[in-house]
């Protein structure tokens, strides 16, 4: 099943405006498995949305240990313009993360965050490359956090259109398109990319996976 990246990105336009009014705050469990930052950290949050991660930032750290050099990155126009407005003091650049090219003049992070992003990529090769290139562009004290969706249950049968993809609507809406990871495939993969401290975490409705670089590549 040939699932088009294309066709989620014009999905995501059509529903931005909607899309971002259902996301006005980062949710509770996400905010805990933030690490603590030091002033003017690197952060770069691919497919930032409406930079809902900044809102968790603008709470617990610009008051406390100063602010991060934030960059968020999304592909929807529609999203970055709500983004822009909602957090004027952030860095949004548009651009599919997706495309080698995307990558070329980033540098280097101290958090690199994922949120729902993955589950967009329709094959196994996509993720192992988005998550080479995240490992290349961590600081060596750096953490990553990522999301998906559990898609693994029985409400969503109805939307299978083989036994890894789905195609759901958003509020009866535009469909997007979803790969459904099992329980460990996003570590395994994380594995296969370099990584070796990987804690996880599941939520009814989500997989959570910290990742650090392995231990002898970490400064100190």
């Amino acid at each position: 099943m040939n699932i088009l990246k294309e066709d989620v990105k014009k999905t995501y336009d059509l529903i931005g405006l909607r899309f971002s009014a259902t996301r006005p705050h980062l949710s509770p469990e996400v905010i805990s498995l933030l690490p603590a930052l030091p002033p003017k950290a690197q952060v770069l949050d691919l497919g930032c949305g409406n930079g809902v991660l900044l809102t968790a930032f603008d709470r617990r750290s610009l008051g406390e240990g100063g602010p991060i050099d934030y960059t968020g990155i999304d592909f929807s126009p529609v999203l970055l313009h709500q983004a822009s407005g909602l957090h004027p003091v952030g860095k949004f650049v548009l651009a599919d993360i997706a495309r080698k090219e995307t990558w070329n003049n980033l540098g280097q992070f101290d958090l690199i965050v994922a949120l729902a992003l993955f589950h967009h990529l329709p094959s196994p090769d996509d993720h192992i490359k988005l998550l080479q290139n995240i490992k290349q562009h961590l600081n060596p004290t750096g953490s990553v956090l990522i999301s998906v969706w559990n898609l693994n249950r029985p409400k969503f049968d109805r939307y299978r259109l083989d036994s890894k993809h789905l195609s759901i609507p958003f509020h009866n809406g535009p469909k997007r398109d979803f790969y459904a990871f099992s329980e460990d495939e996003l570590s395994k993969l994380a594995k296969q990319a370099g990584f070796s401290d990987i804690k996880t975490k599941i939520v009814k409705d989500n997989y959570y996976l910290v990742l650090k670089t392995p231990v002898q590549n970490r400064a100190g």
